[in-house]
C-alpha cells in the first residue's frame, strides 16, 4: 500500500497508486469474467537519476533504486486508475520487451503510454491475474495505434489466466 511520500520537506500523496481490481469480460454472451488485481511501481512517478546531471533533484530511493520524483509523472499518475478502468473493454499494445502497453492520447498532448505486465494468479482468493503497471509516461515518438501490434485486453486476460500461449500479431 503507498500513503504519502515526503521529499526534500514536501509531502506527495501516493494513495491514488494503492491496488485495486477491475473485471475483465469478453464481448461474447456468456464469457467468463476474469478478477485483475492492478498494482503500480515507481517508475510512474519517477523518471531515471542520471549521475551528475540530477544531482539537484528530488531523490525517491525504493528497492535499492535511486530515482528522481518526476513532477509530470507523479501528475499523470493521478489519472492512471481512470485510464485502466476505461480501457478494460479495449486493446492492450505489444511494447518491443515482454510487456504490453495501454496508450491514451490527451487532448493537444503527446501519447501517453502505460507499460504493464499480467500474470496469472493462483494464491490470492478471488483474484485471476494481477496487473503490474511497471511505468507510464509520455512518449512522443510513439508511432500511431494502428500501426501498433495489438490484442483485445479481454483475450490477453483470458490467455493469461488460462495459461495460453499468446502470439505477437505480425506488422
Amino acid at each position: 500500500m503507498r500513503n504519502n511520500i515526503i521529499i526534500d520537506k514536501t509531502e506527495y500523496d501516493l494513495t491514488h497508486l494503492n491496488p485495486f481490481t477491475i473485471d475483465i469480460q469478453a464481448k461474447a454472451e456468456g464469457a467468463k469474467t476474469y478478477r485483475v488485481l492492478v498494482s503500480f511501481g515507481h517508475h510512474t512517478f519517477t523518471k531515471k537519476f542520471r549521475e551528475g546531471i540530477d544531482s539537484g533533484a528530488l531523490i525517491h530511493i525504493e528497492g535499492g533504486e535511486k530515482r528522481c520524483f518526476c513532477q509530470d509523472r507523479y501528475t499523470a499518475s493521478k489519472g492512471l486508475r481512470s485510464l485502466i478502468y476505461h480501457n478494460r473493454k479495449g486493446k492492450a499494445y505489444f511494447s518491443n520487451k515482454h510487456n504490453f502497453m495501454l496508450i491514451d492520447q490527451p487532448l493537444g498532448g503527446h501519447p501517453y503510454a502505460v507499460f504493464f505486465t499480467l500474470q496469472r494468479e493462483k494464491n490470492i482468493q478471488n483474484v485471476d491475474a494481477i496487473m503490474f503497471v511497471i511505468s507510464a509516461y509520455e512518449k512522443p515518438n510513439l508511432p500511431a495505434k494502428s500501426r501498433l501490434p495489438s490484442i483485445s485486453f479481454a483475450t490477453l486476460t483470458h490467455k493469461t489466466v488460462k495459461n495460453e500461449r499468446i502470439i505477437r500479431p505480425k506488422k
